[in-house]
This record gives C-alpha cells, sequence and structure tokens, in this order.
C-alpha cells in the first residue's frame, strides 16, 4: 500500500488475507462433509459427541460423581459447579430441551437427569443444599457466631445463594461439616431419582426456571404438580435431620471458645487504681 494510506485503511487491507484463507478452508471443510453420512459439521458433533455423552449422562451414576465431585470441591475453596459444569451442563441442558419439546408436543417426557432435576431437586439452596443448614443455624443453635451469621444467610439461602455459609461458618477445609454438605445433595439425589422413576413424581418440563427459584414454587412449575412441592420440603426437613449432630458439635465448639473470650475480655478489665492500704 502507498506511504499515505491511513494506518486503519492498511491494517483492514492485511486482515484480508488471513480472513480469505479461514473462509476458504470452512468452506472445503462443509462441501466434504456433504459427501459423509453426517452432511454437515453440527450433526457429527451431535452423533459423536453429544448423543453419546447425553446417553452416560443419563443416569443415576453418572449423576452421583457430578454432585460428589461439586461438594469435593467446594471443600477446598473451589467453586465446585463451575468446574464440573463444563462437562455436565451441555448434557443437562441438552436433556432438558428433549424434555420441554416433547412437553410442547404432548409426548412423554423421556428424561430425569434435566437441569431442573440438578437445581430444585438435588442442590437447592445452593451447594451442599444448605438451605437446611441455615434453619438449624437460626433456630437451635445458642453460639453467637453461628446464629447471627444464619440470620445474614437465611433470606439469601432461600434463593439459593449460600456463599456466607460456605465462608463463612465455614464449609471450607473443615472436617465436621464436610460430612453432611456431601451427603445431603447426594441423598436427595437418590431419593429425587427414586420418586420420578417409580411416578410418583412427573418428570421435569425442562422448561427454564431460574436456579434461584425458592422451593415450593419451583417443583410445581417444572413438574405441574403440587407433590413435587411437597416433596421439596420433605426432602428439606431430612436435610435438617442430617444436618443437625454436625451443627451441634460445632455449635459446642464455638460456645467454648465464646466463652473462653469472654472470661479473658473479664480478667483484663480487672484493674488495681482503687485498691488502697487502708481496703487491707
Amino acid at each position: 500500500m502507498p506511504k499515505g494510506v491511513p494506518p486503519s485503511v492498511f491494517n483492514s487491507f492485511a486482515a484480508l488475507i488471513p480472513s480469505a484463507i479461514v473462509m476458504l478452508i470452512f468452506f472445503i471443510i462443509r462441501i466434504l462433509f456433504e459427501f459423509t453420512p453426517y452432511e454437515n459439521a453440527f450433526d457429527f458433533v451431535y452423533k459423536v459427541l453429544q448423543a453419546p455423552l447425553m446417553a452416560v449422562g443419563d443416569s443415576l451414576g453418572a449423576e452421583i460423581i457430578y454432585v460428589l465431585l461439586s461438594s469435593v470441591f467446594w471443600f477446598f475453596g473451589i467453586n465446585g459447579p463451575s468446574v464440573t459444569n463444563t462437562v455436565y451442563s451441555p448434557m443437562h441442558m441438552s436433556l432438558s430441551v428433549e424434555n420441554v419439546k416433547a412437553f410442547q408436543q404432548g409426548l412423554s417426557l423421556p428424561h430425569i437427569y434435566t437441569q431442573q432435576f440438578v437445581d430444585m431437586f438435588e442442590t437447592f439452596g445452593g451447594g451442599g443444599s444448605t438451605l437446611s443448614l441455615v434453619i438449624l443455624m437460626v433456630t437451635v443453635c445458642k453460639s453467637q457466631r453461628i446464629k447471627q451469621l444464619g440470620k445474614l444467610s437465611l433470606v439469601p439461602g432461600i434463593f439459593g445463594i449460600n456463599e456466607p455459609i460456605i465462608f463463612g461458618l465455614p464449609i471450607v477445609l473443615n472436617p465436621i461439616m464436610i460430612i453432611p454438605f456431601i451427603g445431603v445433595p447426594l441423598m436427595n439425589t437418590i431419593l429425587s431419582s427414586i420418586a420420578f422413576k417409580t411416578g410418583f413424581l412427573p418428570y421435569t418440563n425442562g422448561v427454564n426456571l431460574p436456579w434461584t427459584t425458592p422451593i415450593g414454587f419451583s417443583g410445581f412449575l417444572v413438574t405441574g404438580s403440587i407433590k413435587a412441592s411437597i416433596f421439596q420440603l420433605i426432602l428439606l426437613a431430612l436435610g435438617c435431620l442430617v444436618y443437625y449432630p454436625f451443627i451441634k458439635t460445632l455449635d459446642k465448639n464455638y460456645l467454648k471458645d465464646e466463652s473462653s473470650e469472654n472470661t479473658k475480655d473479664e480478667s483484663e478489665d480487672i484493674s488495681f487504681d482503687d485498691i488502697s492500704i487502708d481496703d487491707l
């Protein structure tokens, strides 16, 4: 290009050659795919990669692995779903899409382990399904540290936000609380799977409901059955039973720490300034 050409114009022309090469390569790939049974790259990716992954993901075993890994990652301070969803989210969403298509056409719903299953029945209240834990913190715990944290976390917990619990209680690197933190979502997964497989609950309809929707409402909206809302409340109560002995153990430990701190503060307030010889 002549020297008088502005840099912006020169750069736009400089990008034409690599752009043309990229377009040519992918145009050739598209033509080649037309000579295969897949006919295009999209069908190739779906049949070779997505369909087998969906078959694997649509099972109780795969769901148990998902919920276990998500909880274990949280124990080390890593956002578990952010890691596991890189693999599982495409599968869950694909199963949800197939369910919503069947629902719109009035057909029987084909899949259990959709994204709605995960959000509304497996880990409602956030990772570890900690809404049960928050309720116990507010109602049965005596430690001021736990009670105050519970009050602050109750409203966010109803909407599935539980980072104050994970990092404030904490759950992270806490060998006491990690047991129910793993156990409650695992229990929810197995019991929910049984409820759906036995026909007690209708399959989720695939409606893309926000994961922040509170339980009770969410169960009805994703299944159309009031039994699903009641079932969510049953899972919430069972979660309280599982979390209870562990949070009470932690509560006792925190009470001892608070008592020792209060004793230490009282001893530091003692002053000898007012003591005189006459008093002795």
